[in-house]
């Protein structure tokens, strides 16, 4: 018996499981698995009918190698919406993806947090779909997320995307599904940012928002309702799905599931966001006093955008990486170990001009060492080495590393902006900025990968800089004489390939 706490009330989650000692051996009576609660209703039982019936929901696979980041899906009963379901996934048909992240809004139940399933399976008539049990035994820990099966087996949204999964993708996959159960912005963005560095982290990774638009309003009126919510969501003004679904503007069940799903994709790269298809009951039924809207809506990486900061600095190249990394790691070694630095031979222009950096030393994924620079000081190939010598040597809450540890440290660089003051705590995006808090003669900053590592709010954010990092009050941030200054940075490190 498992047994769940959620603040004040506990959630009593039963795994029945019986063992029988049979000749030294131990037989479970039933598995840890998850078996289909609306095949037969929702999506046919037969698996040949299943079968075909998705099959002739989907379009040609797409001859392109960008596979997109996340997918906004329907999840109604496949005879309604299965064509445009079927669109959307169509674009991952044959397409090698280990990771599904499947989000939805329970229809059930109201609830702070994010609930997942620490099974080992789920079942469809098409078989069955492994869960990634090491991501959610480590998201589990995170608060706010817990495990609840009563909940998550009486939820049809993510349910119907499995049988999809399972004739698009190639190979083999595992999902992690995730339910939340509220609308409440400050929460949502903290669950968000838990779990960017889960996403981030997958090589081959794809996140699936369940949400259906307007329910039973008559034809003409769920179209305007439904362009609405698919204007929002296409131009990315994700701070205005949920107030806009509760100003009445449009309808979206899984508003908070969309919502958070694109609140995680856009912390990891700028977006571009396509519709694909838009339908309703209508095409199906012919009723149009009582129309439910559906949307298959694409969302890419936008890896064209290039961001320039106030020195005319540039996103810098794989090469380029490669090379500031090199120069690091190379650094250590020589310094060290006693020897002298070589030359820096550096033709590069991009490499030669002045930026702010910062370099992270890590050892088996701990805080090792970091020491860097705020504004511009020398060119970008000099701070790293010199950065790189005092996060190793000179930061003071570490003794220096040595020269026998060196192959265990992975090392990190995030070259920053130009920080820019601001006047509203608005303007602040976490994960996106870095932040330096400043009253009087006392200073702190933080990068923009703290958000995403601790998965403060902002307040806490903020917070924790002026007491932690500047010595001032908490609430320092406030006060009108304290200075607040954003920068963004580009992060990498040895670790990516």
């Amino acid at each position: 018996m498992r047994i769940l706490w959620n603040k004040n009330c506990w959630n009593l989650g039963i795994k029945i499981i019986a063992c029988f000692i049979l000749t030294g051996s131990l037989v479970m009576s039933e598995a840890a698995v998850r078996n289909p609660k609306f095949a037969g209703s929702f999506y046919p039982e037969d698996p040949k009918q299943l079968t075909w019936q998705i099959d002739s929901f989907l379009g040609k696979p797409k001859n392109t190698k960008e596979i997109p980041a996340g997918l906004i899906v329907p999840h109604a009963g496949y005879i309604y919406s299965g064509k445009t379901a079927g669109l959307a996934y169509s674009l991952i048909r044959d397409k090698k993806i280990d990771t599904v992240f499947l989000i939805g809004r329970s229809h059930r139940a109201n609830f702070l947090g994010v609930i997942t399933d620490d099974r080992d399976k789920w079942i469809s008539p098409l078989g069955d779909v492994s869960i990634d049990t090491n991501i959610v035994s480590d998201i589990v820990v995170k608060p706010g997320f817990r495990v609840d099966y009563r909940i998550m087996d009486v939820e049809h949204a993510l349910e119907v995307q499995i049988p999809f999964l399972q004739r698009t993708i190639k190979g083999n996959f595992k999902i992690v599904p995730l339910l939340v159960g509220c609308e409440n912005e400050n929460e949502l963005d903290l669950y968000a940012n838990y779990l960017v560095p889960f996403v981030k982290k997958q090589k081959n990774a794809i996140v699936v928002l369940s949400t259906d638009l307007s329910h039973y309003y008559p034809l003409d009126i769920a179209k305007q309702k439904d362009n609405q919510a698919i204007s929002v969501i296409t131009s990315k003004k994700i701070d205005f799905i949920i107030e806009g679904m509760k100003k009445g503007d449009f309808e979206l069940c899984g508003a908070s599931a969309v919502y958070m799903g694109m609140k995680i994709l856009s912390k990891i790269y700028p977006l571009k966001v396509e519709l694909v298809d838009y339908s309703t009951s209508y095409d199906a039924t012919k009723d149009d006093t009582k129309v439910v809207g559906y949307a298959a809506i694409a969302i890419y990486y936008d890896r064209t955008k290039k961001v320039e900061n106030e020195t005319g600095g540039k996103m810098l190249n794989k090469t380029q990486r490669q090379i500031l990394l090199k120069i690091a790691r190379e650094t250590l070694e020589y310094y060290l170990a006693g020897k002298k630095l070589p030359e820096l031979k550096i033709t590069d222009p991009v490499l030669t001009e002045k930026r702010a950096v910062f370099v992270t030393l890590r050892k088996n994924g701990e805080l090792r060492g970091c020491i860097g620079q705020i504004l511009p000081q020398e060119p970008l190939a000099s701070a790293v080495r010199h950065m790189a010598i005092e996060s190793a040597t000179g930061d003071p809450r570490f003794p220096p590393v040595s020269l026998e540890e060196l192959k265990e440290i992975e090392i990190e660089i995030s070259v920053l902006t130009v920080p820019k003051r601001v006047s509203d705590t608005n303007e602040i995006v976490l994960g996106r900025d870095g932040v330096i808090v400043k009253k009087g003669f006392r200073q702190g900053v933080f990068l923009p990968q703290v958000a995403e590592e601790t998965g403060w709010t902002k307040e806490q954010f903020l917070s924790a800089l002026c007491s932690h990092k500047a010595g001032l009050e908490p609430d320092a941030w406030k006060k009108p004489d304290t200075e607040l200054y954003t920068f963004q940075a580009e992060v990498f490190s040895e670790s990516e390939k």
